[in-house]
């Protein structure tokens, strides 16, 4: 069986890479549990790579239970 994105799943996954940007763009870092409890965003890491191909630069920090934590250092790159 083959996974085929809808145009539903498109849609979402833009809104929650939007909705990461901004909260990045205030300063504030993101964690994989703040992503999913305020923007249901439960692949984070997804939509921050695709925010990095964008051209943002995006610090990724782990922890020693290896969860990540990111911060946006420069939002002059991205064409979004």
């Amino acid at each position: 069986m083959t996974f085929r994105r809808t145009q539903d799943d498109i849609k979402r996954q833009a809104r929650q890479k939007v909705m990461v940007l901004k909260h990045l763009q205030t300063g504030q870092p993101l964690t994989q549990d703040t992503a999913r409890e305020k923007y249901g965003c439960r692949h984070l890491a997804s939509r921050i790579s695709e925010l990095k191909k964008a051209g943002h630069v995006i610090l990724s920090l782990r922890n020693s239970q290896g969860c990540a934590t990111y911060l946006l250092l420069s939002d002059e790159g991205g064409r979004e």
